[in-house]
């Protein structure tokens, strides 16, 4: 209700802000990017081949500030936060609320997105793979947002939290292999970002795309560890909340 109250008061800012982002980050990337690789290396033209990586750098955006004011901003200033947890609820249902509102509006943002870029493009995925597509964006986004968490209960100072920010999005946008293909780097770097948490979502969703085969083992196992990480952030907040 509250992220609802937050949108209706301020929502001609916040509908320009969703149409302007994926125009601004398809701008930015896509037409830029294709002059340089004109394809991938499966033969994809690249401004085809982008659009989930788009999608997923999008979805990211939408998600921090959400988790940021929540977990940090209200935390250090002893506003929202603090006062939630006085209320009759268990501190994973706290951290299961907040994070589930959150990748919920960045799911829509990415939806949106998807809709509004393939107006500019030819969008050729499949119905089944778009539902491929947008069952990994729902993982990377659990696992993203626990990352978040963790970041904005943990650190405590606005200026170690924003280099962080700063450099898990540069990973999050050049070392996912949602711009550039991981087949670009050396072998011994790709192999290490291929295994990394974050950057295995997208590569199930690509695996589909190319053999039509799901790997339900390597994604059920992202959800125990997602799962994992939200109890992990259940205790950290407590311990913080105790302090």
């Amino acid at each position: 209700m509250r992220r609802i109250w937050l949108w209706q008061n301020r929502l001609l800012f916040s509908i320009v802000l969703l149409l302007a982002l994926p125009v601004l980050i398809y701008g930015l990337i896509s037409v830029s990017f294709k002059n340089i690789m004109v394809q991938s290396l499966s033969g994809v033209p690249f401004d085809i081949w982008v659009i989930p990586g788009l999608i997923f750098i999008i979805s990211s955006l939408g998600l921090f500030p959400l988790l940021y004011r929540d977990f940090f901003d209200l935390r250090i200033h002893r506003k929202v936060l603090v006062n939630v947890a006085l209320a009759p609820y268990r501190k994973r249902e706290l951290i299961g609320g907040y994070l589930c509102v959150a990748g919920i509006e960045a799911f829509l943002i990415g939806i949106i997105s998807l809709l509004i870029i393939s107006g500019f493009t030819a969008y050729s995925y499949s119905l089944l793979e778009s539902f491929a597509l947008l069952l990994c964006l729902v993982l990377y986004l659990f696992l993203l947002g626990n990352l978040f968490i963790s970041m904005g209960l943990l650190i405590d100072t606005v200026t170690t939290l924003f280099l962080m920010t700063a450099l898990n999005f540069i990973f999050l946008i050049f070392g996912n292999g949602f711009i550039i293909e991981f087949g670009f780097f050396p072998v011994n770097l790709a192999t290490f970002l291929k295994w990394l948490p974050l950057s295995i979502p997208f590569q199930i969703f690509q695996l589909f795309n190319q053999t039509g085969l799901m790997d339900w083992a390597l994604f059920a196992g992202l959800t125990i560890f997602g799962l994992l990480w939200t109890l992990a952030n259940t205790s950290i907040l407590k311990r913080k909340l105790q302090h």
